[in-house]
């Protein structure tokens, strides 16, 4: 009956089935279902009239991913900020990302602007898959422009260079708590999103209600969302992964064989969970699809900018070769010098991370990097770590 209640073709299929069931008992038992104590045909009516409108912001990769999930969400208007107006124009003839995976169509209900105000006009959701680093400056350059506690679901991963903080810390302070801030993550590689295959994501916000409204909005037959409330354990494993992914295409360009990358793996796993507790976040985020799921995918999948500039790293390559070959942001290289600094600063011991750091930045072979990590003196397998 809900499904029926959404699509507007079986209006005139609900108008038959109240002419044959206007008995009082058929009437009560699709009232209880409906769970209020209005006329269900108002109801219906109310649903249809009920516009769903939502703002990505982000025109890359993943916000087109994200752009197609959303207009799957019964009679929504999807409108993507573009800033080549070109594209804008290429996209609303063709419904196709000319700068980003361009062979996938998108439903008619997503349409391209290049106006933030546009965009964002009565919007009533908001997505937001811009590069971690300048999302700060948008929002304090556009803040007049968003709806007032407008549901700000935020897809970027990394840490904010500038601020040493991560983006639901630098929202709260650019928009003084305005927004209500959501933290969406997992392992979802645009591509197959596109394709509209089986994805399994999170959405965390300190809201249970805003987190839920998300998990309504954009969950598809191909796309489910979990909620839970740990919003920075979800920031940081999205963000802390994606420097482990670049020691895993390292492992991988020097084949180093599957026990070297799942010892890696287990290891780095551990050092962000040290970083985590020390923040403040919850363990066991590590354990779920922002953690060990995202993980896995990002540091063994061939579509991770990490993992492959990592990979080309190992066959010798230059970093500033590789960079400016990337098709996209490698959000793990600004994120490290983040975590590291905090890391030093508080005393917590990330030996992964900083041969990772050494190998990229400080000239230090490969082979040097392992044997430094292999011949660390010898310990417990888990040291206490204590919740602050």
């Amino acid at each position: 009956y809900n499904k029926l209640l959404m699509i507007e073709d079986n209006k005139n299929f609900i108008g038959i089935f109240f002419f044959f069931f206007k008995q009082k008992t058929a009437y009560e038992m699709l009232r209880s279902l409906v769970g209020s104590e209005m006329c269900i045909r108002d109801r219906y009516m109310e649903n249809l009239m009920i516009q769903k409108r939502i703002a990505v912001l982000g025109s890359g990769a993943f916000g087109t991913a994200l752009a197609h999930v959303a207009s799957h969400c019964p009679n929504s208007s999807v409108r993507i900020h573009m800033l080549n107006s070109e594209h804008a124009a290429f996209f609303n003839a063709e419904k196709r990302n000319k700068g980003y995976k361009t062979d996938y169509r998108l439903r008619d209900n997503v349409s391209a602007v290049t106006s933030v105000q546009e965009a964002l006009n009565e919007a009533n959701l908001v997505i937001s898959a811009l590069p971690t680093q300048i999302v700060a400056d948008f929002i304090k350059d556009n803040l007049r422009q968003f709806p007032s506690k407008i549901p700000f679901v935020s897809c970027s991963k990394g840490m904010v260079i500038s601020k040493q903080k991560f983006l639901s810390e630098t929202v709260a302070e650019v928009t003084n708590n305005q927004f209500q801030y959501a933290s969406l993550s997992g392992p979802s590689f645009a591509e197959e999103i596109l394709q509209e295959r089986p994805t399994l994501v999170v959405v965390a916000s300190k809201s249970q209600q805003t987190a839920q409204d998300v998990q309504k909005t954009l969950s598809t037959k191909f796309f489910r969302i979990y909620t839970q409330d740990d919003v920075l354990g979800v920031e940081i494993a999205g963000a802390l992964k994606n420097v482990l992914a670049i020691g895993a295409g390292i492992a991988q360009g020097q084949q180093l064989g599957y026990n070297a990358q799942a010892a890696l793996l287990t290891r780095g796993t551990r050092e962000i969970q040290k970083f985590a507790i020390k923040y403040g976040a919850k363990p066991g985020t590590l354990s779920g699809l922002a953690g060990i799921g995202d993980i896995m995918l990002t540091a063994y999948g061939t579509l991770s900018r990490n993992m492959t500039l990592g990979y080309r790293l190992g066959k010798g390559e230059k970093l500033d070769d590789i960079v400016k070959t990337s098709k996209g942001i490698v959000e793990g290289l600004p994120t490290l010098e983040a975590v590291l600094n905090y890391s030093r600063l508080h005393q917590i011991e990330m030996p992964i991370f900083e041969s990772i750091n050494s190998v990229i930045y400080d000239h230090l072979t490969i082979q040097e990097a392992i044997e430094k990590l292999m011949l660390r003196e010898q310990e417990p397998e888990f040291h206490i770590v204590r919740e602050e």
